[in-house]
């Protein structure tokens, strides 16, 4: 007899695995993982202090007292601070960095940041900031080109004629 009366409900038993064997649960599916970003983020109030380098973006909104050398984005935000170089394919910068800048393809100073080095560049846009150097104009990156592909190496179905007008 169960709780109030009822009947008593009989909870399945699972075997335990002996020593040595294992048992294998049945699933339908396994779950997916959420793709990884590649984002960083220097929060307010944290100060980090070494290198940062590899792919993705890097977001600071606290102190950054290091180099940074990315392939992606670096963005200061307005309570950002970064005293050392920093050398990405963007730069944008809302806050303050205390050293050289190399933005590979595009560097944007905001009207409330502020640079205190050298930069260099393929495309730069000022509004309003502070720049505290000199600027060095980069020949921008050429876009990868297309493979050149000759007719002879298309391949078309057997009643197609190369000769023929469609």
């Amino acid at each position: 007899m169960g709780l109030f009366g009822g009947p008593v409900k009989q909870e399945p038993v699972n075997p335990t695995p002996f020593d040595g064997e294992t048992f294998e649960e049945p699933f339908d599916s396994l779950p997916t993982l959420p793709k990884a970003h590649n984002n960083t983020i220097i929060a307010k109030g944290i100060t980090f202090t070494g290198v940062i380098r590899g792919e993705g973006a890097v977001q600071v909104e606290g102190r950054l007292e290091g180099e940074i050398d990315l392939k992606g984005s670096v963005t200061v935000a307005t309570t950002g601070l970064i005293q050392g170089p920093v050398t990405a394919d963007i730069v944008r910068v809302a806050g303050d960095i205390q050293g050289s800048v190399t933005a590979r393809e595009h560097l944007c100073l905001e009207r409330t940041g502020g640079i205190h080095g050298d930069v260099a560049t393929a495309s730069l846009v000022v509004e309003n900031g502070r720049l505290d150097g000199s600027s060095t104009m980069l020949v921008p990156a050429e876009p990868p080109k297309e493979p050149e592909v000759s007719v002879s190496d298309l391949q078309f179905g057997e009643n197609y004629n190369l000769d023929e007008e469609q």
